[in-house]
């Protein structure tokens, strides 16, 4: 075990030196060819140039070479003590969020008049089922029994993002889902050539704002059309490939299937979990069989960490994606982008800050700029708050989500122009957006049993309910409780009901 962590700490220092000095020399040494080829070499610097190039990329290639073979043995290491470390455990049953039920009707101050505001509902004609990650017809050539199983070029879309890999070969099947097979199918896994899946994972996420939790659809992608409906060997390939992207995920072995366990740093509900060691990990199934289920569950797997440090699995959207497509809502100036709509329907119900924190696409944001900045531009900061808690009140029909999807969702903030109905958090989270946004104020939620709504802080005082965090005064603007205007506390939920749960400022 000493032995493990040495090689761990050893490994990520010289895949930091190795990259780093490799980056250097590249950029040094061709500088300097440039400068020496212009004086020296005039007619035949094209040619020289050439050479420098193929000999410099054989330089570097040997050394990949050697690191990728650390690598491997390091990998090796892990899988033998695997099998030395393994431990029996009892999941947990899913945590639920708010055990008290949310209301079916909305409490609602009946007034004479009500207020205009512009209409944006939703008018799309869709299915109330968030949508899947990614539907992929997997290459109808398979190589199962052989030695390796082999896939054609791997061409399918996920987030609006066309993903494209050459063929390859990974091992066969497992020959059991006993500790020593899925040691001995890791071992094979560290032989193959997976790197090109690792670099597409970083530029996702690099280039393309994918987050960990896009980055981990993207490798169960790549696990499913590697091994097409064998769920045992997607969910050792995919713990695989997360713990060499650093992510930490270890394999769960039930009575007659793996699974995978993911350590992740907010806090999930409606997902088993267990506490290993002071972690936790969140069971994911990908077994159809095995999904949905709400009972504990004993399993196996092993309490060492991977060989390299890993971190917990960020289901934070601290960018949006980057992608063209997108598209408007009838009878509206809104967009809202189809590949963040795609990436919230993967996601499972986490805390809600989450979904008030996520950015929003940019062609979302821009919209809606576009759409109520003619009708703030001459308002007063309560003005224009009164005028956007007036829209999000009136603007949308309500229904719990057990009523629309018959388990609970809340919605990121884009989704409340795709689904036809809304509750209570979601039209917290798109008012605290539009304030945050439109009008540059500060707000948190209030927490309430049941309920939960927003406060905002005002650059002027402002009469009502408030609650007060840091010296800084936040006045109740409750987006569900129709025909309340800025200060008013829906009944019967007194200041000692408050909980507060604090948002980022955009």
């Amino acid at each position: 075990m000493k032995r493990l962590l040495e090689n761990n700490r050893i490994l990520s220092h010289k895949r930091k030196s190795f990259d780093k000095g490799l980056r250097f020399i590249r950029v040094i040494m061709k500088r300097i060819w440039v400068l020496l080829a212009l004086v020296v070499f005039g007619p035949t610097l094209t040619v020289r140039a050439q050479d420098f190039e193929d000999t410099f990329n054989a330089f570097a290639s040997r050394n990949q070479q050697s690191f990728d073979r650390f690598a491997d043995s390091i990998n090796r290491q892990f899988a033998e003590a695997m099998i030395a470390n393994m431990k029996m455990f009892t999941g947990e049953k899913p945590r639920v969020q708010d055990p008290k039920p949310k209301p079916k009707m909305l409490p609602e101050i009946k007034k004479n008049k009500t207020p205009e505001i512009p209409s944006i509902k939703p008018h799309l004609e869709q299915s109330t089922q968030p949508k899947s990650a990614v539907q992929v017809q997997p290459s109808s050539e398979k190589h199962a029994d052989s030695p390796s199983e082999q896939f054609d070029e791997l061409d399918f879309k996920l987030f609006g993002e066309n993903v494209h890999l050459g063929r390859k070969s990974f091992p066969g099947k497992l020959t059991g889902i006993s500790a020593e097979d899925v040691s001995s199918f890791w071992v094979k896994l560290s032989e193959c050539d997976y790197e090109p899946m690792l670099q597409t994972c970083r530029e996702a996420h690099t280039k393309r704002g994918f987050n960990d939790w896009a980055v981990y659809q993207l490798v169960l992608e790549f696990a499913s059309q590697t091994y097409p409906q064998q769920y045992n060997e997607q969910a050792v390939m995919a713990v695989f490939l997360l713990n060499q992207l650093g992510i930490e995920a270890k394999i769960g072995f039930g009575g007659a299937h793996l699974f995978c366990l993911l350590a992740v740093e907010q806090q999930l509900f409606g997902v088993s979990f267990v506490d290993i060691k002071g972690e936790r990990y969140y069971i994911f199934e990908l077994d159809p069989v095995f999904l949905n289920r709400d009972d504990t569950i004993s399993f196996r797997t092993y309490d060492i960490p991977f060989l390299k440090p890993t971190k917990e699995l960020d289901m934070n959207i601290m960018q949006p994606l980057i992608s063209s497509e997108s598209y408007s809502l009838i009878d509206s100036a809104i967009t809202i982008s189809t590949s963040m709509i795609e990436l919230f329907g993967t996601y499972p119900q986490v805390d809600i800050a989450v979904y008030a924190n996520a950015r929003p696409s940019s062609v979302f944001s821009e919209s809606v700029e576009q759409f109520f900045q003619p009708y703030l531009k001459s308002l007063s900061p309560i003005e224009a708050v009164s005028f956007l808690l007036s829209y999000v009140q009136y603007g949308f029909d309500y229904a719990a989500d057990e009523q629309q999807f018959g388990y609970e969702k809340p919605f990121f903030c884009e989704e409340n122009f795709y689904y036809p109905q809304n509750d209570c958090e979601d039209r917290c989270v798109l008012f605290a957006f539009l304030v945050r946004h439109l009008l540059n104020l500060d707000v948190v939620f209030v927490d309430y049993p049941g309920h939960i709504a927003t406060a905002v802080h005002f650059p002027m005082r402002v009469n009502g309910a408030f609650v007060e965090h840091n010296g800084k005064r936040y006045v109740i603007c409750d987006p569900t409780y129709v025909g309340a205007s800025v200060g008013m506390e829906m009944p019967p939920f007194t200041p000692k009901d408050r909980g507060l749960i604090l948002l980022n400022h955009y």
